[in-house]
């Protein structure tokens, strides 16, 4: 099943839309935009790639009734990016507070729909198209105070 999900969403993000694959969790896709600081576009990128990923998903989950549906979140911000492990295994990947967030954010979207932290929405200001609608401030696990998160409808 989730090899079916994965054949759809991932070449969404990767091919579409110049993301990255950063590593599969179980039946979650962590993936990046703007590592080598090349995409000035890339909260725009990572949102169309959201929405894609979440079309493409639903469409297999309606040739299959029973199987799950799935939240995306999209947040923008500076993370470090490097190698990280030790010798016995070692991968590229980012890490803090921004990766934690997005975490946390997509966790707060309705299921089958993309939620985006306000950087990302700031990084979509100008673009037209852009539909969202504010889940309003929402309390989230390592921050004192809630953040806004905000349903993205369209592009």
């Amino acid at each position: 099943m989730l090899n079916a999900y994965f054949e759809v969403t991932i070449p969404a993000v990767v091919g579409g839309h110049g993301g990255a694959i950063d590593r599969l969790v179980g039946d979650a896709i962590m993936a990046t935009f703007n590592t080598r600081g090349d995409q000035p576009d890339h909260a725009l990128r990572a949102a169309r790639a959201a929405l894609e990923l979440q079309a493409r998903a639903t469409a297999v989950a309606a040739e299959h009734p029973g199987w799950p549906r799935f939240r995306v979140g999209v947040n923008s911000g500076q993370a470090l990016a490097g190698v990280l492990g030790t010798r016995e295994g070692r991968s590229y990947t980012v890490i803090g507070d921004m990766v934690n967030l997005a975490e946390r954010i997509q966790g707060t979207a309705p299921v089958g729909r993309v939620a985006i932290g306000a950087a990302t929405l700031r990084g979509l200001r100008g673009v037209d198209g852009v539909r969202v609608e504010p889940l309003g401030p929402v309390a989230v696990k390592g921050k004192r105070e809630p953040i806004d998160v905000f349903v993205l409808d369209a592009l």
